[in-house]
Protein backbone atom coordinates (compact mmCIF):
# COMPACT_ATOMS: atom_id res chain seq x y z
CA UNK A 1 0.00 0.00 0.00
CA UNK A 2 1.73 3.32 -1.29
CA UNK A 3 2.47 5.59 2.18
CA UNK A 4 2.61 9.51 1.41
CA UNK A 5 5.15 10.96 2.72
CA UNK A 6 5.01 12.80 5.92
CA UNK A 7 6.75 15.79 3.86
CA UNK A 8 7.20 16.18 0.63
CA UNK A 9 8.27 18.77 -1.64
CA UNK A 10 10.45 19.70 -4.74
CA UNK A 11 12.46 22.57 -6.12
CA UNK A 12 14.88 23.41 -8.84
CA UNK A 13 18.03 22.54 -7.29
CA UNK A 14 16.69 20.03 -4.53
CA UNK A 15 14.08 17.61 -3.52
CA UNK A 16 12.62 16.63 0.44
CA UNK A 17 10.70 13.55 1.21
CA UNK A 18 10.17 12.35 4.35
CA UNK A 19 13.38 13.12 6.63
CA UNK A 20 15.43 13.29 3.27
CA UNK A 21 17.15 16.37 1.37
CA UNK A 22 18.17 15.53 -1.85
CA UNK A 23 20.69 18.45 -3.79
CA UNK A 24 20.88 17.66 -7.58
CA UNK A 25 23.67 20.04 -7.70
CA UNK A 26 26.58 21.38 -5.86
CA UNK A 27 26.77 24.34 -7.91
CA UNK A 28 23.76 26.58 -8.46
CA UNK A 29 23.67 29.24 -5.40
CA UNK A 30 20.16 28.99 -5.80
CA UNK A 31 20.21 25.25 -3.59
CA UNK A 32 21.58 26.80 -0.74
CA UNK A 33 17.69 29.27 0.60
CA UNK A 34 16.46 25.70 -0.48
CA UNK A 35 18.69 23.58 1.75
CA UNK A 36 18.16 26.22 4.58
CA UNK A 37 14.22 25.94 3.93
CA UNK A 38 14.48 22.24 3.86
CA UNK A 39 16.25 22.03 7.49
CA UNK A 40 14.16 24.30 9.23
CA UNK A 41 10.95 22.79 8.37
CA UNK A 42 12.04 18.81 8.90
CA UNK A 43 13.49 19.80 12.46
CA UNK A 44 11.10 22.58 13.78
CA UNK A 45 7.59 21.95 11.75
CA UNK A 46 7.93 18.33 11.45
CA UNK A 47 10.60 18.09 14.44
CA UNK A 48 12.90 15.52 12.87
CA UNK A 49 15.64 14.78 14.88
CA UNK A 50 17.70 12.85 12.64
CA UNK A 51 17.93 13.71 8.64
CA UNK A 52 19.18 11.90 5.86
CA UNK A 53 21.28 14.08 3.14
CA UNK A 54 20.90 11.84 -0.39
CA UNK A 55 23.89 13.26 -2.74
CA UNK A 56 23.73 10.87 -5.51
CA UNK A 57 22.81 13.71 -8.65
CA UNK A 58 25.83 15.39 -7.08
CA UNK A 59 29.04 15.59 -10.19
CA UNK A 60 30.63 18.35 -9.53
CA UNK A 61 31.16 21.16 -6.96
CA UNK A 62 31.89 25.06 -6.61
CA UNK A 63 32.97 26.83 -3.82
CA UNK A 64 29.69 28.72 -4.00
CA UNK A 65 27.12 27.20 -2.62
CA UNK A 66 29.28 23.94 -1.59
CA UNK A 67 30.84 26.24 1.69
CA UNK A 68 27.43 28.16 3.02
CA UNK A 69 25.61 24.54 2.38
CA UNK A 70 27.94 23.31 4.76
CA UNK A 71 28.16 25.55 6.92
CA UNK A 72 24.77 25.48 7.70
CA UNK A 73 24.69 21.63 7.94
CA UNK A 74 27.44 22.59 10.67
CA UNK A 75 24.82 24.85 12.47
CA UNK A 76 22.39 22.40 12.77
CA UNK A 77 24.78 19.79 13.69
CA UNK A 78 26.69 21.44 16.40
CA UNK A 79 24.42 24.15 17.32
CA UNK A 80 20.56 22.43 17.76
CA UNK A 81 21.92 18.44 17.78
CA UNK A 82 20.84 17.53 14.05
CA UNK A 83 21.84 13.83 13.20
CA UNK A 84 23.28 14.14 9.90
CA UNK A 85 22.82 10.89 7.51
CA UNK A 86 25.20 10.91 4.21
CA UNK A 87 23.75 8.12 1.76
CA UNK A 88 24.93 8.02 -2.06
CA UNK A 89 28.02 10.24 -1.29
CA UNK A 90 30.56 10.57 -3.86
CA UNK A 91 34.67 9.23 -2.91
CA UNK A 92 35.74 13.18 -3.77
CA UNK A 93 32.92 14.54 -1.50
CA UNK A 94 34.39 12.65 1.28
CA UNK A 95 37.82 14.61 -0.03
CA UNK A 96 36.66 17.88 0.08
CA UNK A 97 35.36 17.27 3.36
CA UNK A 98 32.13 18.40 3.00
CA UNK A 99 30.33 16.18 5.43
CA UNK A 100 32.37 18.08 7.88
CA UNK A 101 34.56 21.01 7.42
CA UNK A 102 38.39 20.11 8.07
CA UNK A 103 39.40 21.92 10.89
CA UNK A 104 43.47 23.03 10.46
CA UNK A 105 43.82 22.48 14.37
CA UNK A 106 42.71 18.62 14.33
CA UNK A 107 44.19 17.58 10.68
CA UNK A 108 47.82 16.95 9.70
CA UNK A 109 49.41 19.03 7.25
CA UNK A 110 52.82 19.46 5.93
CA UNK A 111 54.78 20.47 2.74
CA UNK A 112 52.66 18.79 0.48
CA UNK A 113 49.58 19.45 1.32
CA UNK A 114 46.87 20.72 -0.99
CA UNK A 115 44.26 23.63 0.64
CA UNK A 116 42.49 23.78 -2.80
CA UNK A 117 39.28 22.00 -3.10
CA UNK A 118 38.41 21.66 0.70
CA UNK A 119 36.14 22.82 2.81
CA UNK A 120 38.06 24.35 5.51
CA UNK A 121 36.81 25.99 8.95
CA UNK A 122 38.33 28.83 10.90
CA UNK A 123 37.83 30.27 14.65
CA UNK A 124 40.79 32.20 15.33
CA UNK A 125 43.83 34.45 13.77
CA UNK A 126 45.98 31.86 13.84
CA UNK A 127 43.85 29.59 12.17
CA UNK A 128 43.52 32.45 9.47
CA UNK A 129 47.44 32.52 9.14
CA UNK A 130 47.93 28.83 8.73
CA UNK A 131 45.32 29.09 5.99
CA UNK A 132 46.13 31.55 3.95
CA UNK A 133 49.95 30.30 3.88
CA UNK A 134 48.37 26.52 3.05
CA UNK A 135 46.07 28.60 0.50
CA UNK A 136 48.84 30.87 -1.14
CA UNK A 137 51.44 27.56 -1.04
CA UNK A 138 49.00 25.25 -3.02
CA UNK A 139 48.53 27.99 -5.55
CA UNK A 140 51.93 28.65 -6.30
CA UNK A 141 52.32 25.16 -6.87
CA UNK A 142 49.46 24.46 -8.67
CA UNK A 143 50.04 26.98 -11.67
CA UNK A 144 51.81 29.77 -12.81
CA UNK A 145 49.94 33.32 -12.32
CA UNK A 146 50.89 36.86 -13.37
CA UNK A 147 51.99 39.39 -11.46
CA UNK A 148 50.35 41.25 -8.17
CA UNK A 149 48.13 37.92 -7.95
CA UNK A 150 49.37 36.15 -4.94
CA UNK A 151 49.76 39.29 -3.39
CA UNK A 152 45.90 40.20 -3.79
CA UNK A 153 45.12 36.45 -2.93
CA UNK A 154 47.05 36.88 0.22
CA UNK A 155 45.21 40.13 1.09
CA UNK A 156 41.65 39.33 0.09
CA UNK A 157 41.76 35.80 2.39
CA UNK A 158 43.34 37.79 5.44
CA UNK A 159 40.75 40.57 5.26
CA UNK A 160 37.38 38.40 4.38
CA UNK A 161 38.62 35.77 6.82
CA UNK A 162 39.44 38.51 9.57
CA UNK A 163 35.79 40.05 9.37
CA UNK A 164 34.45 37.13 10.08
CA UNK A 165 36.38 36.85 13.14
CA UNK A 166 35.83 40.38 13.98
CA UNK A 167 32.11 41.37 13.22
CA UNK A 168 30.13 37.82 12.70
CA UNK A 169 29.11 37.59 16.16
CA UNK A 170 29.86 34.04 15.59
CA UNK A 171 33.02 31.95 16.89
CA UNK A 172 33.27 30.06 13.74
CA UNK A 173 33.89 30.92 9.60
CA UNK A 174 33.73 28.47 6.84
CA UNK A 175 35.93 28.58 3.68
CA UNK A 176 36.64 26.72 0.23
CA UNK A 177 39.44 27.69 -2.90
CA UNK A 178 39.86 26.20 -6.17
CA UNK A 179 41.81 26.71 -9.06
CA UNK A 180 40.19 26.18 -12.50
CA UNK A 181 43.46 25.44 -14.68
CA UNK A 182 41.19 25.59 -17.95
CA UNK A 183 39.66 29.19 -17.63
CA UNK A 184 42.69 30.16 -15.04
CA UNK A 185 40.20 31.00 -12.72
CA UNK A 186 40.67 31.24 -8.60
CA UNK A 187 37.35 30.60 -7.00
CA UNK A 188 36.92 31.73 -3.12
CA UNK A 189 33.39 31.27 -0.83
CA UNK A 190 33.81 32.67 2.50
CA UNK A 191 30.81 32.24 4.61
CA UNK A 192 29.09 32.69 8.28
CA UNK A 193 26.03 31.74 9.64
CA UNK A 194 26.28 35.10 12.03
CA UNK A 195 24.50 38.46 12.39
CA UNK A 196 25.12 39.83 8.78
CA UNK A 197 26.52 43.36 7.67
CA UNK A 198 23.08 44.94 8.04
CA UNK A 199 22.97 43.92 11.89
CA UNK A 200 26.84 44.84 12.12
CA UNK A 201 26.35 48.21 10.71
CA UNK A 202 22.90 48.54 11.79
CA UNK A 203 23.94 51.04 14.87
CA UNK A 204 27.09 52.52 13.77
CA UNK A 205 27.07 56.41 12.25
CA UNK A 206 26.13 55.22 9.02
CA UNK A 207 22.93 53.67 9.63
CA UNK A 208 21.88 51.64 6.78
CA UNK A 209 18.60 51.76 5.40
CA UNK A 210 18.38 47.86 4.96
CA UNK A 211 20.80 45.03 4.24
CA UNK A 212 21.80 45.95 0.31
CA UNK A 213 22.71 49.88 1.93
CA UNK A 214 24.87 48.27 4.45
CA UNK A 215 26.40 45.97 1.64
CA UNK A 216 26.82 48.89 -0.63
CA UNK A 217 28.60 51.22 2.59
CA UNK A 218 30.73 47.82 3.36
CA UNK A 219 32.83 47.89 0.02
CA UNK A 220 33.25 51.93 0.65
CA UNK A 221 36.80 53.13 1.92
CA UNK A 222 37.41 54.00 5.75
CA UNK A 223 33.69 51.98 6.35
CA UNK A 224 33.66 49.96 9.81
CA UNK A 225 31.67 48.72 12.37
CA UNK A 226 34.34 50.15 15.36
CA UNK A 227 37.59 51.95 14.62
CA UNK A 228 38.68 50.37 17.15
CA UNK A 229 38.44 47.26 16.02
CA UNK A 230 39.91 47.93 12.08
CA UNK A 231 39.97 50.98 9.55
CA UNK A 232 37.42 49.43 7.22
CA UNK A 233 39.44 48.73 4.28
CA UNK A 234 39.22 45.08 3.63
CA UNK A 235 35.88 44.94 1.43
CA UNK A 236 37.31 48.30 -0.27
CA UNK A 237 40.36 46.63 -1.13
CA UNK A 238 38.97 43.30 -2.19
CA UNK A 239 36.09 45.14 -4.62
CA UNK A 240 39.33 47.52 -5.99
CA UNK A 241 41.45 44.10 -6.56
CA UNK A 242 38.64 42.37 -8.27
CA UNK A 243 37.86 45.79 -10.16
CA UNK A 244 41.44 45.51 -11.70
CA UNK A 245 41.47 42.29 -12.57
CA UNK A 246 38.53 41.78 -14.67
CA UNK A 247 37.16 39.14 -11.57
CA UNK A 248 33.67 38.65 -10.18
CA UNK A 249 32.36 39.94 -6.41
CA UNK A 250 29.27 38.60 -5.57
CA UNK A 251 28.15 39.09 -1.46
CA UNK A 252 25.21 38.15 -0.09
CA UNK A 253 24.03 39.01 3.82
CA UNK A 254 20.54 38.99 5.21
CA UNK A 255 18.18 39.96 2.09
CA UNK A 256 20.67 41.92 0.08
CA UNK A 257 23.27 41.19 -2.42
CA UNK A 258 25.86 42.97 -4.49
CA UNK A 259 27.44 41.64 -7.51
CA UNK A 260 30.01 43.00 -9.55
CA UNK A 261 30.43 41.48 -13.24
CA UNK A 262 32.42 42.96 -15.83
CA UNK A 263 32.70 45.94 -14.03
CA UNK A 264 29.33 46.65 -13.24
CA UNK A 265 28.14 46.81 -9.34
CA UNK A 266 24.35 45.93 -9.01
CA UNK A 267 22.66 45.31 -5.79
CA UNK A 268 19.60 43.39 -4.85
CA UNK A 269 17.04 43.04 -2.34
CA UNK A 270 15.79 39.20 -1.92
CA UNK A 271 12.17 39.58 -0.62
CA UNK A 272 11.32 36.20 1.53
CA UNK A 273 14.82 34.81 1.64
CA UNK A 274 14.69 32.37 4.14
CA UNK A 275 17.20 33.23 7.07
CA UNK A 276 18.25 31.22 9.78
CA UNK A 277 17.00 34.11 11.92
CA UNK A 278 16.64 37.92 12.06
CA UNK A 279 19.35 37.92 14.55
CA UNK A 280 21.45 35.21 12.34
CA UNK A 281 21.21 36.43 8.76
CA UNK A 282 24.23 34.89 7.80
CA UNK A 283 26.99 36.01 4.84
CA UNK A 284 28.67 34.93 1.97
CA UNK A 285 31.71 36.77 0.11
CA UNK A 286 32.38 34.84 -3.09
CA UNK A 287 35.07 35.92 -5.49
CA UNK A 288 36.73 35.16 -8.82
CA UNK A 289 40.35 36.09 -9.52
CA UNK A 290 41.87 35.55 -12.79
CA UNK A 291 45.08 33.90 -12.45
CA UNK A 292 46.31 35.05 -16.22
CA UNK A 293 45.31 39.24 -15.58
CA UNK A 294 47.89 40.81 -13.86
CA UNK A 295 47.19 42.97 -10.72
CA UNK A 296 48.60 46.44 -9.50
CA UNK A 297 48.52 46.34 -5.37
CA UNK A 298 49.67 49.68 -5.55
CA UNK A 299 46.90 50.88 -7.34
CA UNK A 300 44.37 48.82 -5.65
CA UNK A 301 45.25 49.70 -1.99
CA UNK A 302 45.63 53.74 -2.78
CA UNK A 303 49.04 53.67 -2.90
CA UNK A 304 49.95 51.07 -0.68
CA UNK A 305 52.13 48.30 -1.48
CA UNK A 306 52.11 45.10 1.06
CA UNK A 307 55.35 43.23 1.69
CA UNK A 308 55.71 39.73 0.45
CA UNK A 309 56.97 38.07 3.60
CA UNK A 310 57.13 34.85 1.68
CA UNK A 311 59.70 36.13 -0.47
CA UNK A 312 61.50 37.88 2.23
CA UNK A 313 62.19 35.29 4.17
CA UNK A 314 64.02 33.40 0.72
CA UNK A 315 66.29 36.11 0.67
CA UNK A 316 69.53 35.19 2.35
CA UNK A 317 72.56 37.88 3.96
CA UNK A 318 73.28 39.25 0.16
CA UNK A 319 69.32 39.56 -0.59
CA UNK A 320 69.35 37.09 -2.68
CA UNK A 321 66.64 34.69 -3.22
CA UNK A 322 67.38 31.22 -2.95
CA UNK A 323 64.74 28.42 -3.22
CA UNK A 324 66.48 25.50 -1.34
CA UNK A 325 65.03 22.19 -2.97
CA UNK A 326 64.89 20.19 0.14
CA UNK A 327 63.15 22.32 2.15
CA UNK A 328 60.19 23.62 0.13
CA UNK A 329 59.24 20.49 -2.12
CA UNK A 330 57.95 16.94 -1.39
CA UNK A 331 60.04 15.06 -2.96
CA UNK A 332 62.60 14.58 -5.73
CA UNK A 333 61.18 11.40 -7.11
CA UNK A 334 58.34 12.49 -9.41
CA UNK A 335 57.22 14.35 -12.07
CA UNK A 336 54.31 15.50 -10.34
CA UNK A 337 56.79 17.09 -7.96
CA UNK A 338 58.80 18.90 -10.43
CA UNK A 339 55.75 20.31 -12.02
CA UNK A 340 54.76 21.87 -8.42
CA UNK A 341 58.08 22.99 -7.85
CA UNK A 342 58.60 24.56 -11.47
CA UNK A 343 55.40 26.27 -10.89
CA UNK A 344 56.30 27.74 -7.51
CA UNK A 345 59.54 29.18 -8.98
CA UNK A 346 58.32 30.93 -11.37
CA UNK A 347 55.51 32.43 -9.59
CA UNK A 348 58.62 33.72 -7.17
CA UNK A 349 60.53 35.14 -10.16
CA UNK A 350 57.86 37.59 -11.65
CA UNK A 351 56.63 38.55 -8.12
CA UNK A 352 60.25 39.47 -6.93
CA UNK A 353 61.89 40.76 -10.47
CA UNK A 354 65.13 38.54 -9.50
CA UNK A 355 66.88 35.47 -9.74
CA UNK A 356 65.67 32.59 -8.13
CA UNK A 357 68.78 30.51 -7.01
CA UNK A 358 67.86 26.89 -6.98
CA UNK A 359 70.10 25.14 -4.24
CA UNK A 360 69.94 21.60 -4.48
CA UNK A 361 72.49 21.38 -0.88
CA UNK A 362 71.40 17.80 0.84
CA UNK A 363 69.72 16.37 -2.12
CA UNK A 364 71.87 13.13 -3.12
CA UNK A 365 69.87 12.11 -6.25
CA UNK A 366 66.79 12.93 -8.17
CA UNK A 367 64.30 11.07 -10.38
CA UNK A 368 65.06 11.62 -14.26
CA UNK A 369 61.16 12.95 -14.84
CA UNK A 370 61.42 15.34 -12.00
CA UNK A 371 64.65 17.05 -13.80
CA UNK A 372 62.58 17.18 -17.07
CA UNK A 373 59.47 19.07 -15.29
CA UNK A 374 61.08 21.22 -13.25
CA UNK A 375 64.56 21.99 -15.41
CA UNK A 376 64.13 20.44 -18.57
CA UNK A 377 61.05 21.99 -19.43
CA UNK A 378 62.06 25.21 -18.13
CA UNK A 379 65.16 25.35 -20.54
CA UNK A 380 62.89 24.59 -23.53
CA UNK A 381 60.34 27.17 -22.55
CA UNK A 382 63.04 29.76 -21.88
CA UNK A 383 66.30 29.20 -23.96
CA UNK A 384 69.06 28.19 -21.86
CA UNK A 385 70.97 31.59 -21.31
CA UNK A 386 67.95 32.91 -19.81
CA UNK A 387 67.28 29.88 -17.88
CA UNK A 388 70.27 30.06 -16.01
CA UNK A 389 70.37 34.02 -15.79
CA UNK A 390 66.63 33.70 -13.97
CA UNK A 391 67.36 30.42 -12.23
CA UNK A 392 70.87 29.57 -11.23
CA UNK A 393 71.73 26.53 -9.70
CA UNK A 394 73.92 25.36 -6.97
CA UNK A 395 74.87 22.14 -4.84
CA UNK A 396 74.53 19.59 -7.12
CA UNK A 397 76.19 16.81 -6.78
CA UNK A 398 77.96 14.63 -9.87
CA UNK A 399 74.84 12.30 -10.30
CA UNK A 400 72.33 15.27 -10.23
CA UNK A 401 74.57 16.98 -12.51
CA UNK A 402 74.46 14.08 -15.08
CA UNK A 403 70.84 13.29 -14.52
CA UNK A 404 70.34 17.00 -15.48
CA UNK A 405 72.19 16.93 -18.31
CA UNK A 406 70.89 14.07 -20.07
CA UNK A 407 67.43 15.36 -19.13
CA UNK A 408 68.68 18.79 -21.04
CA UNK A 409 70.50 16.90 -23.90
CA UNK A 410 67.10 14.95 -24.66
CA UNK A 411 64.67 18.68 -24.47
CA UNK A 412 67.05 19.88 -27.39
CA UNK A 413 67.28 17.14 -29.25
CA UNK A 414 63.68 17.16 -29.27
CA UNK A 415 64.08 20.85 -30.33
CA UNK A 416 66.39 20.08 -33.10
CA UNK A 417 64.15 17.48 -34.41
CA UNK A 418 60.81 19.35 -34.64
Amino acid sequence: MYRRPTSFFRNYNSGVYDNVIKPYNLTNKRLIPEVINALKRLHFKFGHKKIIIDLQKIEKVFPYPTVPVAGYLHYFREELNVDFEFINVPTYLRKIHFLSPDDINKTTTGIGTNFLDRVWLFHTSSDVHLLVNGFLSSIRKSCTVEEGILQACEWGLNEIMDNVIQHSNQNVGFIMAQVLKDSQILKVSIFDYGQGIYESLRNTKYKPRHASDAISLAVQEGVTRDKKIGQGNGMWGLYNIINLNDGTLQITSGNGGLNFVNRTKTTESYQGIIMLSSKQQSTAINFDIRLNNSISMKEALGGYEPIDMFIENLEDEFDRIVYKIIEQSSGTGTRQSGERIRNEIVNIYKSSKKPVILDFQGIGIIASSFADELIGKLVQELGLFQFQAAFPMKNMNNTIQAIVQRSLSQRLSENINS
